[in-house]
């Protein structure tokens, strides 16, 4: 039988929780068992011991300089251009580890992060090194229920629908929008991914790619899961992560040309 809380104590955990970002000081590790917060999914994953419950919290440098870009609201806003003090405490990722079929499997519960930090590249070092820890821990089957900016971020993280027709139903309703605004709607729209990495040149709203602004205006909250070792899951979140990375030279000083995605 597979013992969580004696994996977790035989397991370097801030050793996969290490991160390359140059903002960040530590994702900190934060055991929440005691307080036994509710699954999102305990009706669904239907496991028959206690789940192990955990946070990771993000923790900033002192002393760096970048350029604000959303407001708190999570609105874009023009560069403000900022210097860390060290004491930033973006936001806290809230898990869940439990036991089915004889496997580890995680839940990405909830998290609340501090809007003014997106756009920055935290959320997506700090998926990369969670997911670390995932694989550590023998982690293949992740779930998660996407709300507020997640119905965005976990799309772009290879997250799929858990109800099937979820996709069909809202690449129908985005080629109507599409329609609307004058843009084409070329191509298929399987995926969450396919819907929220959509873009055509000079058809941004906001700032944002035509696909994104969709999503965060217009998505429904979601339930999505990925198994972490599956082909597409890491093609369509590596991709993304790269992405986002390339470009903190413009927004962070001193942030490296290149940031690990895996």
């Amino acid at each position: 039988m597979i013992n969580i809380e004696k994996q977790l104590e035989q397991t370097d955990i801030q050793k996969y929780l290490r991160t390359d970002h140059p903002l960040v000081r530590e994702f900190e590790f934060i055991s929440t068992n005691a307080q036994r917060s509710t699954s999102k999914h305990a009706d669904i994953w239907e496991y028959g011991e206690a789940p192990y419950h955990f946070a990771i919290g993000i923790h900033l440098k002192p002393g760096v300089t970048y350029w604000q870009q959303r407001d708190e609201r999570g609105d874009r806003i023009e560069p403000v251009k900022r210097v860390t003090t060290g004491t930033e405490l973006v936001g806290q990722g809230n898990r869940v580890l439990l036991v089915k079929d004889g496997e580890i499997c995680a839940e990405n519960s909830t998290f609340f992060p501090d809007q003014r930090y997106n756009d920055l590249g935290i959320g997506s070092a700090f998926y990369v090194a969670q997911e670390r820890l995932y694989r550590a821990l023998g982690v293949r089957y992740v779930r998660l229920f996407a709300a507020a900016v997640g119905r965005y971020v976990w799309a772009r993280q290879g997250f799929k629908f858990v109800q099937t027709d979820q996709a069909r139903s809202l690449g129908t309703t985005f080629r109507a929008f599409l329609r609307a605004c004058d843009i084409p709607a070329n191509g298929q729209f399987r995926e969450s991914w396919d819907l929220v990495n959509y873009h055509v040149s000079g058809a941004e709203r906001d700032g944002d790619r035509i696909g994104k602004f969709f999503a965060l205006k217009t998505f429904p909250c979601w339930e999505g899961f990925t198994y972490l070792d599956e082909q597409d899951h890491r093609k369509v979140a590596i991709a993304s992560r790269e992405e986002t990375f390339s470009r903190l030279p413009e927004k962070i000083v001193g942030a490296p040309d290149y940031l690990v995605t895996i």
